[in-house]
């Protein structure tokens, strides 16, 4: 493996990245980045399973006073009553609290399923939402482990990793000051049950610790969605070209290796007219139009024109979450309609923003390390260790 080879080349990744010596010492003045980060867990539930083995502690997460303890173990349904949270015992007058462990030993279940760090309780109206706080390198190695149950080569898997640390520290920095900073759901987590120790997951997380980018723009140097796509088939996408959100982050970038490995990558999908209308609630459909981001050629969105000057648009994630990603396999697609059907035609595989993992691949064949395929992928931007940062709890 390369790990060493590249974290050896850390300080001079630095220069890769950047052409400002004074841009580490910018970002250490301006950004405040947090340790850990919060996921919404559930939603508006009426009750849940809490288990917790080992002693614990209870706080409330408004003012971090201690409510009260426990050595035992302790195994009930937690709900939300008028007059307080309910969980065994009644804690009367008290709507949130959070369990917290006293011992590395302890152990929290919802609804058994295994949660590392803190988990917090809030009743609102009868309701509960459930958020865990967990340390972002155990949440990282969490979201990895069910996104690439077949790792990829080491190198690769270490330029994914910090990728997506440096997506987590983005939402957990953009989202300061909210009740939970992503959606458990959204973002495929599933506790830390899953985590298998020294995988080649773990190891990739473990070698690259708190290793993010971060992205020199308007003399600001903050981290930033960086995300990563199967196949580019020769070109990446911004990601508010895709996304359409107004993200700071940087631009796409040709991919030789995936275009050389285009025409090996096309795909097609045809539906009915009538079931195309069915799913996207459509009266009627006369004819389809294209956007497309101008850089890449990717479609962002399509628009159905139904009749006269009635049109409905549907962003390219709706419509491939909607179609189903085994069908719709790209954003670089075109599209037509013809004898009451639509033929979808198009190359790659994924939404083709970020790290292309095809063309990642066939650089490390080529003996590059993770530092020169993040560089590629992610101009304008440098690595830095958040760790010489300041950081709040």
């Amino acid at each position: 493996m390369k790990f060493v080879s590249w974290i050896c080349t850390f300080f001079s990744a630095l220069l890769l990245f950047a052409d400002q010596p004074s841009s580490f010492e910018r970002t250490a003045k301006e950004t405040v980045l947090p340790q850990t980060i919060h996921v919404l867990l559930e939603k508006e539930v009426d009750e849940a399973l809490l288990e917790v083995r080992g002693p614990y502690y209870l706080f409330d997460p408004q003012n971090g006073s201690r409510i009260t303890a426990g050595l035992l173990d302790k195994r009930f349904m937690i709900r939300e009553l008028a007059s307080g949270l309910k969980w065994g015992e009644k804690f009367s007058g008290i709507h949130q609290f959070y369990v917290k462990p006293r011992s590395p030993d302890t152990s929290i279940f919802i609804n058994g399923i295994q949660y590392s760090g803190s988990v917090y309780f809030y009743g609102v109206g009868g309701k509960l939402h459930i958020v865990n706080e967990i340390d972002i390198e155990s949440y990282v190695k969490a979201v990895l482990t069910t996104q690439f149950p077949t790792p990829m080569e080491p190198e690769v898997m270490a330029a994914v990793a910090i990728a997506a640390r440096t997506s987590a520290y983005y939402k957990a920095l953009k989202g300061r000051g909210s009740f939970w900073h992503v959606d458990a759901k959204e973002e495929g987590y599933m506790g830390s049950a899953l985590i298998v120790a020294r995988s080649p997951i773990e190891r990739a997380v473990d070698s690259t610790k708190q290793l993010i980018l971060l992205y020199s723009h308007e003399e600001r140097n903050s981290p930033f969605l960086a995300s990563w796509t199967e196949h580019s088939a020769g070109k990446t996408a911004a990601y508010e070209a895709i996304f359409r959100r107004s993200e700071d982050g940087p631009q796409g970038v040709e991919a030789p290796h995936a275009k050389l490995a285009r025409q090996e990558s096309k795909w097609s999908y045809q539906i009915s007219k009538k079931a195309f209308c069915s799913l996207f609630h459509l009266s009627s459909l006369n004819a389809l139009e294209l956007f497309c981001d101008a850089s890449s050629g990717k479609v962002y969105a399509l628009r159905c024109n139904k009749g006269g000057n009635e049109s409905s648009d549907i962003e390219f994630v709706s419509l491939q979450r909607i179609l189903g990603k085994e069908h719709l396999l790209s954003s670089d697609f075109t599209v037509t309609l013809k004898d009451d059907q639509l033929l979808f035609a198009g190359y790659g595989k994924g939404h083709g923003v970020g790290l292309c993992l095809y063309s990642a691949s066939a650089l490390v064949q080529n003996g590059e390390n993770a530092v020169k395929i993040l560089n590629k992928f992610f101009p304008e931007t440098y690595l830095c260790n958040v760790g010489t940062l300041p950081s709040v709890r």
